[in-house]
C-alpha cells in the first residue's frame, strides 16, 4: 500500500503535486508511502493488542472500527506531513478540514479496496461455531481447545497454568493444560462455578455432593477424583445441583 500510494503521489500527481519544488522533491513526496507504512505496522501492533484482549474473536463491528480508525488518524499523519514538512506552514483547524474534505476523503474509495483485498487474503475468516460448541484459549500462541459444554468437566489452577478435564471424542477422560489464570478462564467460560480458590466445575456434571459444609467434596462423572467444596461456596453449589 506504501508503494502504491507512492507511485500515485510522484508519478500520476494529483492535487497539482506538480507544482511543489524542492531538490528533494521524489525522496519528500516518498515520505507519504513511508508514513503510511509505518502506521499500518504500528496499528497492527495495536490491532493484536486488541484482538487478544477480547480472546482471540475479531467480528465485524471491530474491523469496522479499524479501519475508520486507521483513515481518521492517517489523515491527521499526512496533513502535518504536508503542512509542516513539505508546505513549512503551520497548523489551523481550517486547513486541516479542507485537508481532510478535499483529499483524504478521495484517496478513501481508492485505498478502501486493496485495504480490504489485502485483509480478506491474508487474514483469517472464522465461522461463527455453534452455541453448544465452547473455545477455551492459553495465553500461548496455539492454546486453543473447542469442546461441547457438556463435555468439560472441571478446571482445575496450577500456579501460573490451568489443566482442563473434559471428554474426548473417543469419550475418554482427558486432560490439557494451558498457561492461563482462573479468573481469566471464568470470564470465558461464566457457565463455570468457583466451587474453590483453586477450582472451577460444570454443575451439570457434578455427580454428588459429599459430606456437610466443613469437610464437603464434589464427586464429577466419569472421573475418580474429588473435588474440595469450600465452606463460602457450599450452599451456593448445593442449591444449584440438581440431584
Amino acid at each position: 500500500m506504501g508503494f502504491f500510494l507512492s507511485f500515485i503521489i510522484i508519478f500520476l500527481e494529483p492535487f497539482n503535486t506538480n507544482d511543489f519544488e524542492s531538490n528533494n522533491k521524489t525522496i519528500l513526496l516518498l515520505g507519504y508511502g513511508v508514513l503510511l507504512f509505518i502506521f499500518f505496522l504500528i496499528q497492527s501492533i495495536i490491532e493484536n493488542i486488541w484482538y487478544y484482549s477480547v480472546n482471540k474473536i475479531w467480528v465485524i463491528s471491530y474491523e469496522i472500527i479499524s479501519i475508520i480508525l486507521f483513515f481518521s488518524i492517517l489523515g491527521t499523519v499526512f496533513y502535518v506531513y504536508n503542512e509542516l514538512v513539505l508546505n513549512g506552514g503551520s497548523y489551523s483547524i481550517k486547513s486541516h478540514w479542507w485537508f481532510y474534505k478535499n483529499i483524504i476523503i478521495v484517496f478513501i474509495p481508492i485505498f478502501s479496496p486493496l485495504f480490504l483485498y489485502l485483509r480478506n487474503k491474508f487474514g483469517e475468516c472464522i465461522i461463527p461455531i455453534p452455541q453448544s460448541i465452547i473455545v477455551i484459549t492459553g495465553e500461548n500462541k496455539n492454546e486453543i481447545l473447542k469442546l461441547e459444554r457438556k463435555e468439560l468437566l472441571y478446571i482445575k489452577a496450577v500456579e501460573n497454568y490451568i489443566e482442563i478435564f473434559f471428554i474426548s471424542v473417543d469419550k475418554k477422560t482427558a486432560s490439557k493444560t494451558f498457561r492461563q489464570t482462573l479468573s481469566s478462564t471464568q470470564k470465558q467460560l461464566p457457565f463455570l462455578e468457583k466451587c474453590h480458590r483453586s477450582y472451577l466445575v460444570n454443575i451439570n456434571n457434578i455427580k454428588e455432593i459429599q459430606g456437610n459444609s466443613q469437610n464437603a467434596k464434589i464427586s464429577i462423572q466419569n472421573i475418580d477424583e474429588r473435588i474440595p467444596l469450600s465452606k463460602s461456596r457450599y450452599k451456593n453449589i448445593k442449591s444449584k445441583h440438581r440431584f
